[in-house]
């Protein structure tokens, strides 16, 4: 909050509370280390300041010759899940297609991500052959293993899976980054499934791998060549919004210049996060080519994948008039300056959180962890020894 009634709102902080406000109480958010500090609530500032949308201010800024997107594709996330506190809403292997039938019949989704680590490797091949029958040619499928695989495994999928279509498997192998960058290079060149990646960026000297993949310096910290010259393990660039419109902007820059496609990673975002990534997108997705033989001039399309979004899953928000309407899996692009979007103090009181609240879930969660394995049907441990039993 400002001393002129500005509110500027991000859905995360790198500190507690009170260590933010020792930080920046008083000061001025457009001081560079009070900047660093407010985070994404910096750019809803600087845009409510400017009395315009974010998109369109970082659109005048930049002198963007296209114009920002009004709606934004989104993909549901969707994972297999356990019963609720109230024994409701299970998803399991059996029940998962009919799960996704059923969101796309409500929201109109025309892209699912499947998360993928809660089965054996040969039962996620499975699955997901009886998903795409299911769903039939039209749904875009995308798949996330959350790095659960061992490289053998992934190449094990992905040649079982390359009939199903796939737009891609995220981050099959886990490790270091010199690990999953040269996993993804062998795997690319044995399988026709693409691979998406919200590690290789492409690296920059001085950020990934050097500092992890969301390190400080990201504008002027030049292109790590030998990286480049030594793996391409990825077709789609997919960094994560809370790096900052400025750095995206840099890494989708990048990623276009060396031929890869173009996405936006997810965490859990409220709405304030959410209406952050759909502003970045709406600016930074659409690239002016120059002539295109079979765009003319217009935006071209064909780089750009639906931004990844959790946001399906939740039953409400904390932002006034609610949870934001999907339409055909899209989302609108708040126009009101800034984010668009305002907290709603009845919202926020009614998910506030509570010593008892928290302490249901985890016990709910404990009870569900006892029994994971043989709810889940896993015949072998995640080391891969079969299970005793």
């Amino acid at each position: 909050m400002t001393d002129q009634g500005l509110v500027g709102l991000c859905g995360y902080a790198d500190s507690d509370a009170d260590a933010l406000r020792a930080r920046v109480l008083g000061k001025n958010p457009f001081d560079p280390e009070v900047r660093a500090d407010v985070g994404m609530a910096y750019w809803d500032l600087a845009a409510k300041l400017a009395e315009l949308p974010l998109c369109r201010y970082l659109a005048r800024i930049f002198e963007s010759a296209v114009e920002p997107a009004s709606h934004v594709p989104t993909a549901a996330y969707t994972w297999a899940r356990f019963p609720d506190l109230d024994g409701e809403h299970a998803v399991d292997f059996d029940s998962y297609p009919a799960h996704l039938e059923k969101i796309i019949a409500e929201d109109g989704f025309e892209v699912i991500k499947l998360s993928l680590c809660d089965f054996e490797p040969p039962r996620c091949i499975d699955l997901i052959h009886n998903i795409r029958e299911a769903l039939g040619p039209d749904v875009t499928i995308r798949v996330d293993p959350h790095a659960s695989w061992s490289e053998s495994q992934a190449l094990k999928v992905m040649k079982s899976v390359e009939d199903c279509d796939l737009e891609w498997i995220e981050e099959p192998v886990g490790g270091s980054f010199e690990n999953i960058f040269r996993a993804g290079d062998r795997l690319r060149r044995m399988s026709t499934v693409p691979i998406s990646s919200h590690a290789w960026l492409p690296p920059l000297v001085g950020s990934a791998p050097d500092r992890g993949r969301y390190g400080g310096g990201t504008l002027e910290c030049p292109v790590n060549p030998e990286l480049i010259a030594r793996y391409q393990p990825a077709d789609i660039s997919a960094p994560d919004a809370f790096a900052g419109p400025l750095a995206l902007k840099r890494y989708y820059d990048l990623a276009r210049f060396c031929g890869m496609d173009i996405g936006m990673h997810s965490a859990y975002e409220l709405g304030p996060g959410t209406a952050i990534r759909l502003h970045i997108a709406a600016w930074a997705f659409p690239y002016d080519p120059g002539y295109h033989i079979a765009w003319g001039r217009t935006p071209a399309p064909f780089a750009n994948h639906a931004i990844d979004a959790h946001y399906n899953q939740w039953v409400s928000d904390i932002i006034r008039g609610g949870k934001m309407k999907y339409e055909r899996g899209f989302l609108a692009v708040p126009q009101g300056p800034g984010l668009g979007t305002e907290l709603d103090p009845e919202l926020l009181d009614r998910y506030r959180w509570t010593e008892h609240g928290a302490r249901t879930h985890i016990e709910h969660i404990g009870t569900i962890r006892c029994e994971h394995t043989e709810r889940l049907g896993w015949r072998r441990e995640r080391t891969g020894w079969p299970r005793w039993s």
